[in-house]
Formats: structure tokens, sequence, C-alpha cells
């Protein structure tokens, strides 16, 4: 007889939890998609629940608060976690809450939108707890990391061809304002927001695992490359080809002969498709026509963000120590004019809304994160690479642009951040 005790167990819940890491990471990746389909409108006149959910992705806020449901629900205790930091861990942390809790109080511009903005940044960090939470629980050899690799470009490309069909359907000779009627997306730019993290996806896909999927993925590369550029969005551009050059560093796998050439054939195609796909009427479209108009142009190439980020300086200088509290700059900045809600450059995003002591100890507290998802952890080189090309793209992309002001790029950039973590760093005892 086969003594029972002898056979390996799994704890009660793992099969709940390995499903619930995987469908909650695909909510999150499939957020795009589901925003494309519950998000247009064939007229332009949006209803209320449709202009603030396009403002703020709210379905990718949706999934976040699904994942820490789900994680509590599966046994995640907040407190008990922050018991296992380290000391100078629980420091930083400590004092980023003080200051986003001091600095809701102390906002004067709009303070209900400051307390909002504070809640929204509540749900992203647990939302990361959530993950690695979940993750752990799971195992990584249950969280089919391929196929959600897969699953984030394929729904990108999926908004993506959504969108275009759409504007052919409706007509790019007509007199529509596609920056913010575009299907999905308040304003047109926010689309790079998608396509900045699956083209990185598919490219350490391609130099981590060239013999799997590499067809699939060179087909998703050439289709989100092409779709973004023809969206016109620039910034994804200059986010992913220093992530490369980062990880060509980093990564020996990146440096190999087969990953650049395929890659660099897909990206190509996606370059030509772009430019033989027609524009509609409307300059804010063919990132490569931008580019070019950009070079004899300096005011054109930096749209205008030179003058954001200088008078975003003067700003945290009136508030230096605490800031002026979450989603106040478009009420506190001139150049803002009331519409823009963020200086379009995450560093100076972070010391406006929190000053120099609660900025600098978020960013304290992402540097630690970095240190103990690429330095410290264990992980397998996949999910390395994976998670390096990914956040790398992010992290460079925001110091022009507004990520990390949505839920979606923060959701994925995240996700990307606590994959190594979760998998090859050993959890502390309390």
């Amino acid at each position: 007889m086969i003594n029972s005790n002898t056979l390996p167990t799994k704890p009660i819940g793992y099969g709940i939890s390995s499903r619930a890491a995987f469908l909650s990471i695909a909510a999150i990746f499939l957020s795009p998609l589901i925003s494309v389909i519950f998000l247009t409108s064939w007229n332009g006149n949006f209803s209320d629940w449709q202009t603030v959910a396009r403002l703020f992705f709210l379905p990718a806020l949706y999934a976040e608060i699904a994942i820490c449901i789900v994680a509590l629900a599966m046994g995640l205790n907040l407190v008990q976690s922050c018991r296992k930091l380290s000391v100078s861990a629980k420091i930083i942390l400590g004092l980023w809450l003080s200051v986003l809790f001091s600095a809701t109080i102390l906002a004067d511009a709009n303070p209900p939108v400051a307390i909002l903005g504070a809640g929204f940044w509540l749900v992203h960090a647990m939302t990361f707890a959530a993950v690695v939470y979940l993750i752990r629980q799971a195992g990584l050899e249950q969280l089919r990391l391929e196929k959600l690799a897969f699953m984030l470009p394929l729904a990108s490309a999926a908004a993506g061809f959504t969108i275009y069909l759409f504007a052919n359907v409706k007509g790019l000779d007509g007199d529509v304002d596609w920056v913010s009627f575009l299907p999905a997306f308040a304003h047109i730019r926010h689309t790079g927001y998608i396509f900045a993290p699956a083209i990185a996806i598919s490219l350490a896909h391609l130099a981590a695992k060239p013999g799997e999927l590499e067809k699939t993925h060179l087909i998703l590369l050439t289709i989100n490359s092409a779709l973004m550029l023809w969206l016109g969005s620039r910034g994804p551009v200059f986010g992913i080809l220093t992530a490369v050059m980062i990880c060509m560093i980093c990564f020996p796998a990146m440096r190999s002969v087969r990953f650049v050439s395929r890659a660099g054939v897909a990206g190509t195609a996606g370059a030509a498709l772009s430019l033989l796909a027609p524009l509609p009427q409307h300059g804010a479209f063919g990132a490569l026509q931008r580019f070019w108009n950009g070079s004899t142009d300096p005011t054109a190439f930096s749209s205008g963000r030179l003058n954001f980020w200088i008078e975003t300086v003067d700003l945290i200088w009136q508030r230096p120590l605490l800031g002026h509290g979450s989603l106040q700059f478009q009420f506190i900045s001139a150049n803002a004019g009331g519409i823009y809600k963020h200086p379009h450059e995450s560093i100076l995003q972070f010391l406006f809304d929190w000053g120099i002591i609660g900025g600098g100890a978020f960013l304290a507290m992402i540097a630690l994160l970095i240190h103990m998802a690429f330095f410290k952890a264990k992980s397998p080189p996949y999910v390395k690479l994976l998670s390096a090309m990914g956040f790398a793209t992010m992290c460079v992309f925001s110091l022009i642009d507004g990520l990390f002001f949505y839920a979606y790029p923060i959701a994925v950039s995240m996700i990307f951040l606590a994959l190594p973590i979760s998998t090859g760093v050993p959890e502390r005892k309390a």
C-alpha cells in the first residue's frame, strides 16, 4: 500500500489561486480591448460614464480593484505583509503614505479631486501587493506566463485594428476631431500607452525564447508597430529603443543575430505599413511624418512639453516639501488651461504631487523594488528579460509623457516589476 502521508500535497485553494492569478493579470492585459468595445460612440456623443471612463482608464482601474478583492479573499493580509518588509522599506513606504495623506488634506485647488487621486494611488499600491501575493500562491509553473505574454500584444493589436477599421468606416476625409473622438481613449496619444508594453513584450519573448511562438510574435510586432506609428505616437519609439539598448547591455539574448535581424525586419515592415495606410485629415496621425516635420521645427518636435516642464519646476518650488496633491495639475498650471492633467514627465509629476519628501520617497521605493526585481531576485531568465524590457520601456516613455498618471500603464508596469520579485525573492518571515 501507498502511504498517503508520503504523497506530495498542495495547499487548500492552490488551484483557485492559480486561476485567480492568471485571470487577474489577464484582465489587466485585456482592458484596452474591453475599453474599445464599450467606450466608443459612432456620433461622438459620449455618456457621462463613458467620458469619465475614457479619461481615467477605468476598465483597468476596475480590474485592479478586482485583483485586490481576489487577493484579500485568498488570504492576503496587508498588515502582515508590511511587517515582513525591511526596516528601510517600512520607512520609505510610511513616509510616502504620510505625504500622500498630508498633501491631500492640504490641497487647496480642488480638494475633492485630490482625495480621488490619493484613492487611485492607494489602489495601485494595493494592486502591487495583491499581484505579488497571488503569483506566489499560484507558483510560476501555474501562471502560464508565455500565454499571458502572448495575450497582451494580441489584445493591443485587436484594439488598434478595431480603431483603424472604425476610422476608415467613419471616413478619413470627414471633419472629425480624432484627437478626442477616438474610440476608447480621451486623447489620441493615449493609444501609445497600450502599444509600448505590447511591442516590448513581443521583443523580449523573441529574444528569450526564439523557437516558441516566433512567427506569432513577429506578426504581432509588425501589426502593433504599424498601428502605433499610424496613430502618430512617437513617445513609445523613444521608450522601446532605449529599453532595447539597456537590455542589450544586460541580457546576452538581446544581442543575438537572430533576434536583431528578425526584430529589425518586423519593425521595418511595421513602419512601411504605417506609411502605406491612408491617414485621416488630421496632423496628429502619422508618427514618421511627425518625426520628419519635427526635425525641421523644434517646437513641433517637443509638442510644447518644454514649456510645461519649465512651469512645473516653478510650481514645485511653490510647495517644495509636501507638494500640491494628486490630480491638481490641471487646476494650477497656467499652461494646462484646465485640460492637461499632468506635466508629461513622471518625475516632475511625482514632485509636483507630493513634493520633495513624498516624491523622493516614492522614487526611492521604486528604486528599491528595481533592486529587488533585477539584482536580488533569482527568477528565471525569461521572467527577468520580459519584465526588464517591459518596465524599462514604460519608465523611459514616462520621462516624456504622462504614463504614470493613468491606471492601465501603471498597472502593467507594476505587473512587470512584480513578476521577478514574486518568483525570485524569498518571502521574509515576520
